[in-house]
C-alpha cells in the first residue's frame, strides 16, 4: 500500500471517527505498511490485524482502541503513541521503541517481546554479554 493510497484511507477514517455516519473506519487488515509514517495520526479504532508494521513510525499518533492482533510491528517507532485499550493479541513486538507511550489497557496476550525481556533482565548490551564470556572462560581458568 502505499503512502498516498494511506492518505485517503486516513482521510475516511477521519471523518468516520468524527461523525460515524460518514466516512470509513480504517481497515488495513493484512496490508503491506513497512515503513509508512503514521506520525500524529488519528487511527482510533483502525484495524491493523495481520498487517506488516514493521519499521512504521507511529510516534504521537492516537491508536486508542485500535486492533494490532497478529500485527508485524518489529522495529517500529511509536514515542509518545497512545495504544489505550489497544489490542496485541499475537502481535510481533521484538525491536518496538514504546518510550512514552500510553499502554494503559492494552491487550498483550502471546506476544513476541523477546527484546522487552532482554532489556528487563539487563542482559541487552553486547558489553554484558562479553564480560559474562571472559568471566566464565576465568572461572575455568582457576579449576
Amino acid at each position: 500500500m502505499t503512502q498516498r493510497e494511506v492518505s485517503g484511507s486516513l482521510q475516511k477514517h477521519k471523518e468516520w471517527v468524527q461523525n460515524r455516519q460518514t466516512g470509513k473506519q480504517a481497515d488495513f487488515r493484512g496490508a503491506s505498511l513497512r515503513g509508512v509514517d503514521f506520525t500524529g495520526a488519528d487511527l482510533r479504532y483502525a484495524d491493523f490485524r495481520a498487517a506488516d508494521l514493521s519499521q512504521t513510525n507511529f510516534s504521537q499518533a492516537d491508536c486508542q482502541g485500535a486492533d494490532f492482533r497478529g500485527a508485524n510491528l518489529s522495529n517500529a517507532v511509536c514515542v509518545s503513541t497512545k495504544f489505550r485499550n489497544a489490542r496485541f493479541e499475537g502481535a510481533n513486538l521484538q525491536g518496538v521503541d514504546l518510550r512514552t507511550a500510553d499502554m494503559e489497557y492494552a491487550q498483550m496476550n502471546a506476544i513476541n517481546a523477546a527484546r522487552f525481556q532482554q532489556i528487563l533482565k539487563g542482559d541487552n548490551s553486547p558489553d554484558k554479554k562479553k564480560e559474562e564470556q571472559a568471566m566464565q572462560k576465568d572461572k575455568g581458568r582457576e579449576m
